[in-house]
């Protein structure tokens, strides 16, 4: 007899991101035909009990379980979509049915790679299949597994009714002809339907049945292609039942009969890649946004070239000296580039080149080719050997930024053998009108892309913080990094839309959605050159309240364009532009140099502030060896490194203080987590500022991007002159979740209230001292955010240079009481896509026209920050600021407090 009324708790079986079940890629568990639950996708490759309880059903192809608890509850975990067609491979069941299980032992171990490239997704179903089940979702974000409470189940048993009236009906045999037998789709299909009778429906497969109802029941049957089977059916309905479910049992219960066997995953014929899916629609295939943009175009594989070289030689003077004359060529090629590059002002891409020519100096790289000439090898074999061995070597590196080096290797050592073995690199010839896909770009390939031909590129490879994707944003070509293997897999020439604002790759685009493109691109590009005449007004809100707009940049070129974008000054100028990418510490000269550069841009009209440098940790210098951290992102990074090496930073602080005559000059500190840090920080700058004879009033504050400097806002405001938020540090520090991280990075979102909130608390502090505050993080590019932290409490939008004329527009829109009232709301929320959902819906109510034109506009702030974005600007109008700040006698805010 079944327990009314009991309840359990359902814990996650495996560690991921939490999905509701309705936004599975699978209508089947989407609309709950197997019933109601969650989904993970998992970031491990174990299955374990979600419950204490009994194995009451084991799938033979090991990809789904069913646990029984006491009370009666089915659980049903089903790993992965379609996961069925790959006949057990990649999985390993390690219980058995009957087995006893308690919370978090072990079911199903899986290879989580072979699975996601050889099925539809990944995400790990949990369903409760038992009939007049509640059941009640517990969580949300991030799952541990045995340790997250997931669902609360509130069985309503009693018992079945057994049906009175009519009489018992069976069907003829029925041969059923699904590929895959009766799996969990199906079986779904099978048991939604049979629930719309009241007749007790049964599916007996020789001497077995099991209730048609039931989805585990029929799972349990192990129905397989070629198994006859019965439909029997005793109730008042029973006739129509079985008249109803039979044709759709020879239908194939919504599964394709007419498979190719050749074309089966269990043939040896290489199957079709396939991808998680956005939106239920397989056409989307999804990465992580890289470069802002939304463009349509055709497919060109840019594939790595392969080619046979004679491995014997001619004699180790003749190879030795091709060898050299090939890298003596290369070197030349990159001092071209490179001064070209410095000629057009262009400093980022230039410092990567730079970077190349350090790398082509390598000795280990030339002497493990001259090795292989010595055993007899030719130049280019030996020189082959020799870049892809140092390549394969930092591909495996735990440190993302010196992994991402591998592909600079690759390219330099590319570069070399062209000359070796006289062929054109591959990116040397690309159509017009091209949408690039591949694994990897190396930084000449990004060199190469000309906007007019190429206009965007998706790999599979890469992150946010690539040499890639920092020269597709300062190129404005649209980029999605990170995205599943099977974009590798699509045919040259096909039509597809890249969107690099929400990180995905359309394939097989109809006409309609072409057009729709095209037609938002044109209405973009006239919104753009609106805003950009526009841009020379104030950023006003409709209640008149000013907010300042300004830039993030990382050298002169960005800083010379801010005037003519409309922008008030630099909110953030990253000084490790001027440190990254070489062999040894710039001089006090090359610094004061650069920093006065910028600053007679900007004119005493404008505001310059200066981020000391934050290196260390993940960003390493060639030059100022630290020894290796177990968790660098926790470790000597930032002011703390500045603090280490107070000769460096001394020097450091000298230069930017030389610049006080030329701009408004104020200095940060990045990632301050304690006062002590700040007033150690401060200490040098006064010492250097007296020794200098500077009279000139400087500012002093400080980044808040961890969470202890915005809890303890309240203290720091009362020794800073201002705050100045960096939303991406900020937010993975919160959430703990790595911004670069291929399968959480979307999780890591600047708009998720616990962020929000300590971005409030911060306000409140600093404005009550008579503070001002600024954002410098990437979501401060981000239009729909605009309203929201200008509720917040924001005085400042400190943005990429390109976003500033539409950051200036979505001001205008609002009046300060709406932007208090929208943040009020989003403060109450629960999640990040809450957040983004109730934007999206105001920016539709208020009509926001503030887009962008191609490859100009904001995207959702990937990159902006720490040295991976592209400068920006604002414009001369002041600043009227809360009324909590003091007030000049033209009502601007007063920055009086200076040093």
């Amino acid at each position: 007899m079944a327990i009314n009324n009991a309840k359990t708790t359902i814990f996650a079986p495996i560690s991921g991101v939490i999905v509701p079940i309705t936004e599975v890629p699978d209508p089947t568990f989407a609309q709950k035909m197997v019933g109601d639950g969650i989904a993970i996708d998992p970031i491990e490759e174990v299955l374990c009990s979600p419950c204490d309880g009994k194995v009451a059903q084991v799938h033979p192809s090991n990809h789904a379980l069913t646990i029984a608890t006491p009370d009666g509850t089915e659980v049903l975990m089903h790993i992965g979509i379609d996961t069925v067609t790959l006949k057990g491979q990649g999985f390993k069941a390690i219980v058995a049915e009957g087995d006893e299980v308690k919370v978090h032992d072990r079911l199903i171990l899986f290879d989580a790679d072979f699975v996601a490239k050889n099925a539809t997704s990944l995400q790990t179903m949990v369903v409760i299949t038992s009939e007049g089940a509640t059941v009640k979702a517990l969580s949300s974000g991030m799952a541990v597994s045995g340790q997250t409470p997931l669902l609360d189940v509130t069985a309503n048993g009693g018992g079945e009714a057994r049906p009175t009236g009519g009489g018992s009906v069976f069907s003829l045999p029925i041969v059923i002809l699904n590929p895959d037998g009766l799996h969990a789709r199906p079986s779904a299909v099978l048991s939604s339907n049979a629930k719309k009778f009241t007749s007790n429906v049964k599916i007996i497969k020789g001497d077995q049945s099991a209730n048609a109802k039931s989805v585990v029941g029929l799972m349990g049957l192990s129905i397989k292609q070629h198994d006859s089977i019965v439909v029997s059916a005793e109730g008042a309905d029973s006739s129509q039942a079985v008249a109803t479910l039979v044709p759709l049992i020879e239908a194939g219960l919504g599964e394709n009969l007419h498979v190719i066997p050749g074309q089966r995953k269990d043939t040896k014929a290489a199957p079709a890649p396939k991808v998680p899916a956005v939106s239920g629609d397989p056409n989307v295939l999804p990465g992580v946004p890289a470069s802002p943009g939304v463009v349509t175009g055709t497919i060109y594989q840019l594939r790595d070239f392969s080619i046979e070289l004679e491995k014997d030689g001619f004699g180790v003077v003749h190879e030795e000296t091709d060898l050299n004359e090939a890298i003596a060529k290369a070197m030349e090629e990159l001092n071209q580039i490179e001064k070209s590059l410095r000629l057009s002002a262009d400093t980022s891409k230039a410092a990567i080149f730079s970077a190349h020519r350090e790398l082509l100096e390598d000795p280990e790289l030339r002497e493990n080719a001259l090795a292989g000439i010595q055993k007899g090898q030719s130049a280019a074999y030996a020189w082959r050997a020799s870049y892809l061995a140092q390549s394969e070597a930092l591909s495996k590196l735990d440190n993302e930024l010196l992994a991402a080096r591998a592909t600079d290797v690759r390219d330099i050592g590319e570069r070399v053998l062209s000359h070796l073995a006289g062929f054109e690199k591959r990116s040397a010839s690309i159509p017009a009108n091209a949408i690039l896909v591949a694994s990897d770009l190396t930084p000449s390939d990004t060199a190469n892309l000309q906007k007019g031909g190429v206009l965007g590129f998706c790999l599979t490879g890469g992150s946010s913080t690539s040499h890639a994707s920092i020269l597709a944003r300062a190129a404005g070509i649209p980029a999605v990094v990170a995205a599943p293997d099977a974009i590798l897999a699509i045919a040259n020439g096909d039509q597809a839309i890249l969107d690099g604002d929400k990180g995905f790759l359309k394939i097989k685009p109809t006409a309609a959605e072409i057009a729709e493109v095209r037609a938002k691109q044109a209405e973009a590009d006239k919104i753009h050159r609106r805003n950009l005449i526009e841009a020379v007004g104030s950023a006003t809100t409709t209640d008149g309240v000013r907010i300042k707009v300004v830039g993030n940049i990382s050298g002169a070129p960005e800083a010379a364009e801010i005037p003519g974008l409309g922008g008030e000054g630099v909110g953030l100028l990253r000084s490790e532009f001027l440190f990254l990418e070489r062999a040894d510490a710039p001089t006090e000269e090359e610094q004061t140099e650069a920093y006065t550069d910028i600053a007679r841009h900007l004119t005493k009209e404008r505001d310059l502030i200066v981020r000391t440098i934050d290196v260390g940790g993940d960003k390493p210098l060639a030059y100022m060896p630290l020894p290796e951290e177990i968790n660098p992102f926790l470790g000597i990074r930032g002011i703390r490194l500045n603090l280490l090496g107070t000769d460096m930073f001394a020097a450091q602080i000298r230069s930017i203080l030389k610049a006080a005559p030329y701009a408004k000059l104020g200095i940060m500190f990045p990632m301050v987590s304690t006062i002590s840090e700040f007033e150690a920080a401060k200490d040098i700058v006064l010492r250097e500022k007296e020794a200098l004879g500077i009279t000139d009033p400087v500012q002093l504050g400080i980044m808040v991007e961890v969470p202890s400097a915005a809890l303890m806002s309240d203290l720091l405001a009362k020794e800073v002159d201002f705050f100045s938020i960096g939303t991406n540090d900020l937010t993975q520090y919160t959430l703990a979740i790595d911004r670069g991280h291929p399968r959480l990075a979307k999780m890591a979102d600047a708009l998720h209230p616990a962020v929000l909130r300590l971005i409030k608390l911060t306000t409140d502090s600093a404005h009550r001292e008579g503070k001002w505050v600024g954002i410098c993080g990437g979501i401060a590019s981000d239009i729909l955010a605009v309203p929201a932290l200008i509720g917040l409490g924001l005085d400042e939008l400190s943005v990429s240079i390109k976003g500033i004329p539409a950051v200036k527009a979505a001001v205008r829109k609002f009046s300060m009481e709406r932007c208090k009232e929208i943040a009020g709301e989003v403060l109450a929320m629960r999640t990040a896509v809450e957040v983004r959902g109730y934007l999206t819906k105001i920016s539709q109510e208020i009509g926001q026209e503030t887009g962008q034109g191609t490859g100009q506009g904001i995207g959702q702030g990937i990159g902006q920050e720490n040295g991976q974005g592209v400068g920006q600007g604002t414009e001369g109008d002041k600043v009227k600021g809360p009324a909590q700040l003091k007030k000049t006698d033209g009502g601007e805010v007063s920055l009086e407090k200076s040093i």
